[in-house]
């Protein structure tokens, strides 16, 4: 059975109800294309954020998923016209973010790394909506405080069985089948970001072993 084309699913791994709340009032206030369909899936009690993840994309047939952290509040209401809209003007992009890296730092430590999100133009939100003509940044890897996708490929819940580069991994496996990882160029920012989780350092220096040792320099 095949993907839903005119569904986006939401995709949260949930452990506080008040961040939730929040996240959820934003996703509602969103503005759906005529003729598509918006869902949410929670999922509570994940071992692992990679887990979750594969939990919640077997819940869903839509061909949009949007795996997203509870803490980010989208503010670009036309968030969903922008991706859908961004997938449709390539079959190869596989996956979209709203923060990258260009290369991948030889340490593995993702925000040591040239990020990208925001445009030079910096408009106001009057009239603000993206064009493609705005552009869109190839980028290695992608920051997994959101991360879209247009295919269901697996996520590496095998060899990342935490809280860390779940989303590295997943833009390392989009890249090796052949599909392209994109963040659009944003001339307005299209989220806030509530993020006061303290990095657990031995689990990160774990993870970004497990990371080199399996991807390398690829």
């Amino acid at each position: 059975m095949g993907l839903d084309e005119k569904k986006i699913c939401f995709i949260i791994c949930a452990n506080d109800d008040l961040f939730l709340e929040e996240c959820l009032r934003y996703l509602y206030a969103l503005e759906t294309p005529e003729g598509m369909e918006m869902e949410v899936v929670e999922i509570r009690d994940a071992v692992s954020m990679a887990s979750g993840y594969n939990e919640g994309m077997g819940a869903s047939d839509a061909k949009y998923k949007v795996y997203l952290h509870q803490d980010v509040f989208l503010i670009n209401r036309h968030f969903i016209y922008d991706i859908v809209d961004i997938f449709k003007s390539g079959k190869e992009i596989g996956m979209i973010g709203l923060v990258g890296n260009l290369e991948t730092p030889r340490d593995g430590v993702m925000w040591m790394g040239k990020r990208v999100m925001l445009g030079p133009k910096q408009e106001p939100w009057e009239g603000y909506r993206y064009r493609r003509e705005d552009g869109i940044w190839d980028v290695q890897c992608a920051d997994g405080l959101l991360l879209a996708t247009q295919y269901d490929v697996p996520w590496r819940e095998d060899l990342f069985d935490g809280w860390d580069f779940y989303d590295v991994s997943q833009s390392f496996e989009m890249r090796r089948r052949g599909y392209r990882v994109v963040v659009p160029v944003q001339n307005h920012e299209w989220f806030i970001h509530d993020d006061k989780m303290i990095l657990r350092l031995w689990d990160y220096d774990k993870y970004r072993k497990v990371f080199w040792e399996e991807y390398g320099e690829g």
